[in-house]
């Protein structure tokens, strides 16, 4: 394939396919990927369901959460069952401890991981990945997942809950993605799992005002309830990505009822993590 020189001299494919989220089976695990993207640059991304693991109720089964009571030796299983299925069983995983914040754990080749994870231990809710075969699972439960793809085939995960959407965590994956990719972010994929839409979403006055006052009025379906989707395509589109580079599940994991996606206000605040992976292995 043809390519283009980027800002950093390095030669990147064309432009990668527009992004679409289908749903796929992966050995006994159900997910959400991009076939196209993975064809094109050789970035496997996946959105997982909840099935398909060894954990018992009340986080049956595939959780990938390892701060949530599950069995730690489950979470573990879970997580080598994932690696194996989507056929990335030699990739090096990093998992940040995430805090609803916006700092970004970065990795530029492989001999960054042990440090890399141990920024990413200390509290990050994105990572950021500039190599082959090193995968980032950020964990999920109501908040919202997060994907960039570059067509280098460098990716950032980011955690976004309404901290994380206000605060800017996906702003500083896309800032950093540019930063270490040396590409444009209107040749970026933006994926967006599932995440509880606005018809569960009621928040209090003062957080609706953080979100007018950062996203417009378009970020509310009403006064009282946050379309955190809405804010988070705004906010992209301010900082290059054209909206038909944005890819959304649209699935809200409350209205799912915990049947695909774990919802920690659907279960009462007691449930597994569903997961946003992302790796290059080729």
């Amino acid at each position: 394939m043809a390519g283009y020189e980027n800002a950093s001299g390095h030669e990147a494919t064309l432009d990668l396919p527009l992004p679409r989220l289908v749903e796929g089976r992966f050995s006994n695990l159900t997910a959400f990927t991009d076939e196209a993207l993975f064809e094109t640059c050789g970035v496997r991304i996946a959105f997982t369901e909840r099935g398909g693991g060894s954990s018992a109720a009340p986080y049956d089964s595939l959780n990938l959460g390892a701060h949530v009571n599950d069995d730690p030796a489950c979470v573990e299983a879970n997580r080598i069952e994932l690696l194996a299925a989507l056929g990335a069983e030699n990739a090096q995983l990093i998992v940040p401890k995430q805090v609803h914040a916006a700092d970004v754990a970065v990795c530029e080749c492989e001999n960054d991981v042990v440090e890399t994870r141990a920024f990413a231990a200390e509290g990050s809710d994105a990572v950021a990945v500039g190599c082959e075969n090193v995968a980032a699972l950020l964990c999920f439960a109501d908040c919202t997942p997060v994907i960039i793809v570059a067509p280098s085939g460098k990716f950032a995960v980011a955690h976004c809950g309404w901290r994380g959407v206000v605060y800017g965590a996906w702003a500083t994956a896309l800032s950093t993605l540019c930063e270490i990719s040396g590409e444009s972010a209107e040749r970026f994929n933006v994926y967006i799992g599932p995440y509880i839409h606005a018809c569960h979403f009621e928040v209090g006055p003062e957080v609706a005002k953080q979100f007018v006052d950062s996203f417009g009025e378009a970020s509310l379906a009403d006064e009282r309830h946050v379309d955190m989707g809405a804010a988070l395509r705004i906010g992209l589109q301010s900082m290059g990505i054209s909206p038909e580079r944005i890819a959304d599940v649209n699935i809200c994991t409350v209205c799912d009822g915990g049947e695909r996606f774990f919802s920690y206000r659907a279960s009462g605040g007691v449930c597994g993590r569903h997961g946003a992976f992302a790796c290059k292995m080729r």
